[in-house]
């Protein structure tokens, strides 16, 4: 059985979610009914359309993903990846009495520390931001000829890991957005099945 889950005005006092689009905060709500007692779960685009917007026609898993992104990018949540599977965890989670064993990998540490990610997220943030902007303009949707890479930066180089990284998690979503709008670009308009 499901815990009862409260959602308090205090969660929305934070600049960086109120100034996000009214649908996904609508979306970061529904992600606090959805996750384990740890505040983690499993990205699944389909399901969670299913779980969140189950009557919303003008809703689409590319809709989920490309929020998922957004409150990644205010610090909401942290995606992350292991196994060539997504995972999120929300940063800041209540605690739950007696919770019960989370089926879904913590967030990876942070530099190797002892420390949780979530810790760290503004620093790294800061150092992706430098990062962008040391390799030029963000990449757009009429500039972007070539798939962006399912690996963080650091990865990238080396061919990809294994290990569970919160960047790779990040750039393997970014890549599937990247997919789905390319293919949403060559579908045939009158099926909108392939639209989705």
């Amino acid at each position: 059985m499901t815990r009862r889950r409260t959602v308090t005005p205090e969660g929305y006092a934070r600049e960086e979610l109120l100034s996000l689009p009214p649908s996904v905060r609508l979306t970061e709500i529904s992600l606090r009914l959805y996750a384990d007692d740890h505040g983690r779960e499993k990205v699944n685009p389909r399901l969670m359309l299913a779980s969140f917007y189950p009557l919303d026609e003008s809703m689409s898993e590319r809709t989920i993903d490309e929020h998922l992104l957004l409150l990644d990018d205010a610090g909401c949540i942290v995606l992350y990846d292991l196994d060539g599977s997504t995972f999120f965890a929300l940063t800041e989670w209540p605690t739950i009495d007696r919770p019960k064993p989370s089926r879904f990998p913590e967030p990876p540490l942070a530099n190797n520390s002892r420390s949780p990610r979530v810790s760290f997220v503004a620093g790294e943030r800061e150092s992706e931001r430098e990062r962008a902007s040391e390799s030029g303009p963000a990449r757009t949707d009429r500039d972007a000829g070539s798939p962006p890479s399912p690996f963080c930066h650091a990865h990238r180089e080396t061919g990809g890991t294994d290990e569970p990284c919160r960047g790779c998690g990040r750039a393997r979503l970014q890549r599937k957005v990247w997919d789905d709008q390319r293919i949403a670009r060559t579908a045939p308009a009158d099926d909108p099945e392939e639209q989705r």
